[in-house]
């Protein structure tokens, strides 16, 4: 089994972190930025190539506005970390629908988008008002306003990102589930689930979680050696 060159990490437990200490749901998600960070650290450190992080689904717009607007704050703050992103040579992509986020948002994250489009230590990709469904939805009206025949080579295509299918997805918090997450490009994409929420994860569980991916056998489908 190689080294996972892309991973992919649902980020859960923010709120239940900041409830459990008794503080304000703002301060899990500040401890959950603080994380991430870390974590993106540790995978350039590792040698992960590309980094999806779930920031914000399509669904989370049913929370409290201020809720939203907090979690679009922290997002702009890890955006205009730009020295940071040239020493550690990080590329930054977002996946999601434009529409609906603040103009300063989005205006942010054409810009780093663009001005880190040549750095390749690492690929983070930044999941932003994303949802699976709506993006296999969108890729297939691209072809059809194309007028090409919807295939599955023509849909991966037309995703957000062009970027190699996840080789393993993380999703902290204690639920079993993929929650709207890159459902195309996870057909054969190892999972596993820890009950840690996100504020407690740590680079050590990060490396085990790894570890424990390069003793899986893949064989997509197919019949491997000791079978």
């Amino acid at each position: 089994m190689n080294d996972p060159a892309h991973i992919a990490i649902i980020m859960d437990g923010n709120g239940r972190w900041a409830k459990a200490q008794g503080l304000a749901r703002l301060h899990g998600h500040k401890r959950g930025l603080d994380v991430a960070e870390q974590i993106i650290d540790r995978s350039l450190q590792v040698g992960v190539r590309y980094l999806s992080l779930f920031v914000f689904s399509t669904e989370n717009w049913k929370r409290p506005a201020s809720e939203v607007n907090n979690l679009f704050a922290l997002a702009d703050r890890y955006l205009s970390r730009f020295e940071k992103f040239c020493k550690d040579r990080v590329r930054v992509v977002v996946s999601g629908e434009r529409e609906g986020l603040p103009d300063g948002l989005v205006k942010k994250i054409d810009r780093i988008e663009k001005l880190t489009q040549s750095f390749d230590a690492i690929c983070v990709n930044l999941c932003i008002n994303y949802g699976g469904q709506r993006e296999i939805v969108e890729a297939v009206k691209k072809l059809n306003r194309q007028g090409k025949e919807i295939t599955a080579e023509g849909i991966e295509q037309n995703l957000y990102q062009r970027l190699p299918d996840p080789d393993l997805i993380i999703r902290t918090g204690g639920q079993k589930r993929l929650s709207n997450f890159l459902l195309f490009q996870s057909a054969y994409t190892e999972l596993y689930f820890t009950d840690t929420l996100w504020p407690d994860f740590t680079p050590r569980e990060y490396d085990e979680i790894i570890d424990d991916y390069r003793r899986r056998a893949r064989n997509y489908g197919g019949i491997n050696g000791s079978e």
